[in-house]
């Protein structure tokens, strides 16, 4: 009898959970329509909604454009006091967290560094600290969390897998640890996915069904929407595309072109994320640098960052454009094989390259088009969510996923 009952709650927290997801998802609904779509009976889902009326999580609003005698029509939103949720994201070099209200509003974000040095224990103490500073100044409990975690992850068990980038970050049971601490739901996913998520659902992806997120860091990944849900793979491992062996500009390569060499050729064991991405496009740097390459970069006087290398491009060095330019060549590429085999209606790519503006993405774009069929161009695009991108689309994971306890 108990486990009947049990699961009688889980229904009801269930159906209750997708109604909030309609009402969310379309900026408001009536009673009527909600009954529609969740095919009830209008009265069953008046009970629904007068719980959820009087738990705060929805208000019921006066919908205009009715003028005519009688009640009038009234829209179903999410309540803004209904509660909080957090999201994390995080990748070797940067952690980003935001709090959103119950409809969806960011509340507040803080970007914090991370070390090259920091041990998967130190970094995991930086997220914990990130989410006490999310959880401040705000009487609304905090209903979930959501954290964007590089590399492969596990979200059945809640751990995260592996990443290249954090030392000792193997087999981290996160989801557990988290949700221990906090005592609320905690909700794993890829930090790349996390991005294709918050673009789905506020960004360059919004309304449409199929399309691609390329997400640009320490490491590189993709998240693959298709019909509009994310596609996870066998081993939740979908999107890896960092692992891809490419072509390597002159720019880029391990060796020392001469000036102006522009010849692609395959370099053994040359994988795309220690060739294009923003740790190998600071390496390419370095090595320039040590050559003596001619360059406004050889004064920076802290560590070199892509922030350096994209100012300067910025300014026309020659150097640091050249390295732009085979970046955006090379994941022209990507977007072209991409296209071929995913077929999406938009290409969106995120992270720092992206934010720099269209200077990286005209060449994106160039190479695609030079690779392709002019007929059947990919449409390629910057992500406009800016760095808290993978945040916000944690924090809406948390949201999405997250159920009335009943």
């Amino acid at each position: 009898m108990a486990r009947r009952i049990k699961s009688k709650h889980q229904q009801v927290a269930s159906l209750e959970a997708e109604l909030l997801r309609r009402v969310r998802a379309r900026g408001g609904l009536s009673r009527a329509q909600l009954a529609r779509e969740l095919k009830l009976a209008p009265s069953t889902a008046g009970i629904y909604v007068d719980r959820l009326v009087h738990e705060g999580f929805l208000l019921e609003t006066e919908a205009a454009g009715r003028e005519t005698a009688g009640r009038p029509p009234t829209s179903l939103v999410p309540s803004s006091d209904g509660g909080r949720f957090i999201g994390v994201d995080f990748e070797a070099r940067n952690l980003m967290a935001t709090v959103v209200d119950f409809s969806q509003q960011p509340l507040r974000q803080v970007h914090k560094m991370l070390r090259p040095t920091d041990s998967a224990t130190q970094i995991l103490a930086k997220i914990e600290l990130a989410i006490d500073e999310m959880m401040e100044h705000d009487p609304r409990p905090v209903l979930g969390i959501g954290v964007g975690v590089p590399g492969a992850i596990d979200p059945v068990t809640n751990v995260a897998v592996h990443y290249n980038f954090i030392k000792g970050w193997s087999d981290v049971p996160l989801g557990a640890r988290l949700s221990e601490r906090f005592g609320v739901p905690v909700f794993l996913e890829n930090n790349i996915r996390t991005m294709a998520l918050a673009e789905l659902w506020f960004g360059a992806g919004r309304g449409l069904q199929n399309f691609v997120c390329i997400g640009i860091r320490s490491g590189i990944a993709a998240g693959v929407v298709v019909n509009g849900h994310l596609l996870h793979g066998a081993q939740h491992r979908a999107g890896e595309i960092g692992h891809w062996v490419c072509p390597v500009p002159a720019e880029l390569a391990d060796d020392a072109p001469s000036r102006g060499e522009d010849a692609w050729r395959w370099q053994a064991g040359a994988r795309l994320e220690q060739v294009a991405s923003i740790s190998g496009m600071v390496a390419a740097a370095q090595r320039g640098l040590s050559r003596k390459q001619k360059s406004s970069l050889a004064g920076v006087k802290d560590e070199l960052t892509i922030d350096h290398i994209l100012a300067a491009a910025d300014d026309g060095d020659a150097f640091a454009l050249s390295l732009v330019r085979a970046a955006g060549r090379v994941h022209g590429w990507v977007a072209h094989q991409v296209n071929e085999l995913f077929n999406p209606e938009r290409i969106v790519f995120a992270g720092p390259l992206a934010d720099s503006g269209n200077l990286f993405l005209a060449f994106v774009r160039e190479t695609a088009h030079e690779l392709g069929d002019a007929s059947r161009d990919p449409v390629i695009v910057n992500s406009a969510l800016g760095q808290y991108n993978g945040a916000i689309g944690a924090a809406a994971l948390a949201l999405h996923q997250w159920t009335p306890k009943r």
